[in-house]
């Protein structure tokens, strides 16, 4: 289960004020957008005596929060708010009604658009909000307890049959949500926290210079370079080049908004794809979080970053494990000239732009240990896994296609990954080594028997070589059983040195509507 964070009430009252505008140094600036604020809104917003706007003023939000307020403020209720000011008063709001940092850290995979992850809620959230949306969609908000109680009539009067539906009709759902529900978030999503009190005053992490990263593209797997961030504020410019494990490169261009002092935000060319990024500063020289194809969400990969300035810190290496008992990595990080290893011998330590180069060496299959000043890394050297896993173990994919006006099929993307028994012999166990993604023959299979008789491999979708599994097409198909699409339940397996291992995807139907938060 996720739980929900608890934070204390303060003194702190989070109001377009005089008071909060003195929180930053930029109070000159912050105080047009107040006005662009009040302009935009205030004709239905109603200004209380302190220049405060009506429910505005009791909630705090994500940059795509806010987003998903002002894009349905435009649509259902006619504000005339053009891109150019949306853009403004995201960022504004963001910056001064938005989430502390570890106020979101504990749900960013729904900012990511993580693709596997997988929630858990407890009562009364998982029934009451997370079977029609995610439960991080409610838990990257923070209300008074009088927002919170009008959220829950919004959903009458935007959704009037959410009492009958199937999902709400086994409950007396209003009078839970109004009563119940409405303490509960009250008391653990408040508006005024010391959380959000001391990240307002912090100092905020510098985003400008040159950082070294580490990613994986979804068609070439393991990448490393450095992207060099340029301007005075948002949007600032971000240029660059990642390197593939083969040598080649890609260039990077594009733009980036910072939020909240720590909200990355980026859509970048790298080597002609569009990709967007999401990623949260650490205050200590380091980004990470999700990066990923804007035509195809689902497919992306970790993205983790050090300032080039920011002092000794280890990411991790290409390749990320050595095939044999000795080999030559990339270690990518900053500072790395003093780099150490534990349980293998180190030759050639050499370092570059990018960190340091390496040859390590051992006896026998094991675990090696890179450390640079607070941070190490584990790299395997092996000479053939013990067991394999398939990554992810479950989740999902989505038909697509078939008209010119409906969503394109989602696909996802599957890996081999080899393991290392560890010191105690025995798989399955805390001590086992990660060897990391493995080349693997794959197929599919139907998962059960009602997935044997509607024929489900045989329609679902297909299953390249390198594990990306692209669903059929969307809508009837007159070939299969009841001519129902081509949804499916398989089982998704992988070879690799005589070992074998599957996973489970479900291949369902499409989202028709697809907000920056689900």
């Amino acid at each position: 289960m996720i739980p929900i964070p608890h934070s204390g009430p303060t003194p702190a009252r989070l109001l377009l004020t005089a008071a909060a505008l003195a929180l930053s140094a930029a109070a000159p600036a912050l105080a047009q957008d107040a006005g662009l604020l009040a302009k935009a809104c205030g004709d239905c917003h109603t200004a209380a005596a302190d220049g405060s706007l009506s429910r505005i003023s009791g909630q705090r939000k994500t940059p795509e929060g806010w987003l998903m307020t002002i894009v349905r403020m435009r649509q259902s209720h006619g504000a005339d708010i053009d891109r150019a000011t949306e853009a403004e008063l995201v960022r504004h709001l963001a910056d001064t009604q938005g989430l502390a940092p570890s106020e979101a850290a504990p749900y960013r995979y729904a900012l990511e658009k993580d693709p596997n992850a997988i929630e858990g809620f407890d009562e009364p959230l998982g029934t009451m909000c997370a079977r029609c949306h995610t439960g991080a969609r409610v838990l990257l908000q923070h209300r008074t307890p009088e927002e919170w109680r009008t959220l829950i009539d919004f959903h009458v009067g935007q959704f009037p049959t959410i009492e009958y539906q199937a999902l709400g009709r086994d409950r007396e759902w209003y009078k839970i949500a109004s009563t119940e529900v409405t303490d509960y978030l009250a008391a653990g999503q408040p508006l005024e926290t010391e959380a959000w009190t001391a990240w307002q005053a912090a100092d905020k992490p510098a985003v400008a210079g040159d950082w070294v990263v580490l990613t994986t593209l979804p068609d070439a797997g393991q990448a490393y370079g450095r992207l060099t961030v340029t301007g005075d504020a948002s949007p600032y410019q971000v240029a660059g080049s990642l390197t593939l494990a083969d040598g080649s490169n890609r260039p990077v261009t594009g733009q980036m908004n910072l939020y909240t002092g720590y909200e990355w935000r980026a859509t970048l060319d790298i080597g002609g794809q569009s990709y967007r990024q999401v990623l949260a500063l650490d205050g200590a020289g380091g980004i990470d979080g999700r990066q990923f194809l804007v035509a195809q969400d689902s497919l992306g990969g970790r993205l983790t970053g050090v300032r080039a300035d920011a002092g000794a810190r280890v990411l991790g290496t290409v390749p990320e494990a050595v095939a044999g008992l000795s080999g030559a990595v990339q270690v990518v990080g900053a500072g790395l000239d003093g780099l150490t290893v534990a349980g293998a011998t180190a030759e050639g330590l050499q370092a570059n732009d990018f960190g340091a180069t390496v040859t390590l060496g051992a006896e026998a299959q094991g675990l090696a240990t890179l450390s640079a000043g607070d941070s190490s890394v584990g790299v395997a050297l092996y000479t053939a896994p013990d067991r394999l896993t398939v990554e992810p173990e479950f989740t999902i994919a989505r038909v697509g296609g078939g008209s010119d006006n409906g969503p394109a099929a989602v696909p996802a993307h599957f890996s081999a990954v080899g393991w290392l028994n560890g010191p105690d012999g025995a798989a399955g166990t805390e001590d086992d080594i990660r060897i990391g993604s493995l080349s693997a023959e794959w197929s599919t299979s139907d998962a059960n028997e009602t997935a044997a008789m509607m024929q489900d491999a045989a329609y679902a979708g297909t299953l390249d070589p390198n594990g990306l599994f692209t669903p059929a097409v969307a809508g009837p198909n007159a070939e299969r059983p009841f001519s129902t699409n081509n949804a499916g339940d398989l089982t998704i397996t992988a070879k690799a040195g005589g070992l074998e291992a599957s996973g489970r995807l479900i291949v369902t139907v499409q989202r028709f509507i697809d907000p920056p938060l689900r």
